[in-house]
């Protein structure tokens, strides 16, 4: 009896000390699909409220049926399909409690604050701003800004289904109807090509479009049944002196990064996953072929080079990995410290998930280049809801400035952040300013390019909101674009 006692008391004292702890349930069960995320990244409501339910739902727990009754039909094709909201328990529910204890236990009981950054000024420096607003199109949310490269027209498509070709001096030339927003246009030699979304609000449906317009305006569908495109570039990678596309359908719970050859319209998927928001196209090996520099958002976040390595084969080499909440939202790629090789800007700021709250990791971050595609962070400055940044020699300096817009802007220094212009004081220091930007602008998309062919770079803003209502009741349309001119030739 005494011999039995023992192995019982030596079996439970076993099982006792093998028990997982609640981190280490984190790390196994949230690293299989992400990088793991690390409980100071969000505060004990946002865990407690918005990520910590959504998981028990993606990992088989909690109330599946009521959730499938609450999302779109679409939605619920695509969940099914994928498996996202499983039937069968993938860990129980004692192990998600203390997945759940430890991240409640460990966050903070409010967001973070942000470090400390460079001061925000209103001087309006060498530009001169100005507005945009449709006299009968209350509906005019932009999606997409593109500034032609030879004459004096900006493309601008509006999630109202049209798409606006205005003049240097911002006023509407031509209107054209779209099926859907335009939310990408490209001009390549003497072709102009337009990326069609299909619906804007998160989705998987293949709606979305290539068209490519005629000399006498004509849509013409191209390559069809895309999900929820945001990018397309193009060069020849077969050499059939044809230029081939390379589309982001960045999607929802579906995506992919995908090569459509220009002759005969074969499809190459490079990559299925959703989250591609924009590629650059270069031959970053030095070995003649052009590869890709891709930027991921969603869950798996981060930046990946596609090596080409001929007949249509490419290899994926991760560069940066983010946090599953970093918001990336778009990569911006330029030589910033002039030593000759390509750095990486990015981007993050993207807030309408499942985590919103102040983060203070949104902002503007630079990636340099050691020479041999290594990078490592050398410059940030934080900023709520970061959404594009470019880099152009605005001042005619011989360096480069930044421009910057957030969408997801708080606001709450005192000074508007929803657009931000940085002056290149050599060394990786900035002059910051919102050149004097008034309130009221939530802007979605930018644009910085020569507007009006005077040779300099201005500044064009898309603004993303709903009709400006009186108070009177009646509705009225709500501002589209503002734009810099550039005063310093």
């Amino acid at each position: 009896m005494r011999i039995v006692a023992f192995v019982f008391l030596a079996l439970f004292t076993f099982a006792c000390s093998t028990k997982k702890t609640g981190e280490e349930l984190a790390k196994e069960n949230c690293s299989s699909c992400h990088k793991f995320p690390d409980p100071s990244l969000l505060d004990k409501k946002t865990w407690k409220d918005g990520v910590l339910p959504e998981m028990s739902l993606r990992l088989g727990l909690g109330d599946r049926f009521e959730l499938l009754t609450r999302i779109s039909e679409e939605q619920y094709q695509s969940a099914i399909q994928m498996d996202i909201y499983p039937s069968i328990a993938k860990i129980s529910q004692e192990e998600y409690d203390l997945i759940a204890e430890y991240y409640l236990k460990n966050a903070p009981e409010k967001p973070l604050p942000q470090k400390k950054r460079s001061p925000i000024t209103s001087d309006p420096l060498h530009f001169e701003m100005g507005s945009f607003i449709s006299k009968t199109d209350g509906m005019g949310g932009v999606t997409s800004i593109r500034v032609h490269p030879t004459k004096k027209e900006t493309w601008v498509g509006t999630r109202s289904n049209k798409l606006w070709i205005l003049d240097d001096k911002m006023k509407l030339k031509s209107t054209q109807i779209t099926k859907s927003p335009i939310s990408l246009t490209q001009f390549k030699g003497d072709k102009t090509y337009l990326l069609a979304i299909g619906k804007m609000h998160p989705n998987d449906e293949k709606l979305g479009n290539l068209l490519l317009v005629s000399n006498k305006g004509k849509l013409t569908s191209i390559v069809d049944s895309l999900k929820r495109p945001v990018d397309i570039q193009l060069s020849d990678f077969n050499g059939d002196g044809v230029d081939d596309f390379v589309i982001c359908e960045f999607g929802y719970e579906q995506g992919q990064l995908v090569l459509v050859d220009g002759k005969t319209g074969k499809r190459n998927i490079l990559k299925m996953q959703a989250g591609s928001r924009n590629v650059v196209i270069k031959d970053y090996t030095k070995d003649g072929k052009p590869d890709l520099l891709v930027l991921y958002g969603q869950s798996r976040e981060g930046v990946s080079l596609f090596i080409n390595k001929g007949m249509g084969v490419f290899v994926e080499k991760p560069l940066l990995q983010f946090d599953s909440v970093f918001g990336s939202s778009f990569m911006e790629v330029a030589d910033l410290n002039k030593d000759g090789f390509d750095d990486i800007i990015i981007s993050n700021g993207d807030n309408a998930d499942y985590s919103r709250s102040k983060k203070a990791y949104h902002g503007v971050h630079l990636y340099l280049n050691d020479g041999r595609n290594n990078f490592s962070e050398k410059y940030f400055y934080p900023s709520y809801g970061a959404s594009k940044t470019v880099a152009r020699d605005f001042d005619k300096d011989g360096d480069l400035d930044l421009a910057m817009i957030a969408f997801f802007a708080e606001n709450d220094k005192g000074k508007m952040e929803s657009f931000l212009y940085f002056q290149n004081q050599g060394n990786l220091q900035f002059k910051v300013s919102n050149l004097n930007i008034p309130s009221g602008g939530k802007y979605i998309m930018m644009d910085a390019a020569d507007m009006d062919k005077d040779g300099d770079i201005d500044i064009i803003l898309g603004n993303y909101m709903y009709d400006v209502v009186k108070p009177s009741g009646k509705m009225i349309p709500g501002l589209q674009l503002t734009y810099f001119k550039n005063l310093i030739h």
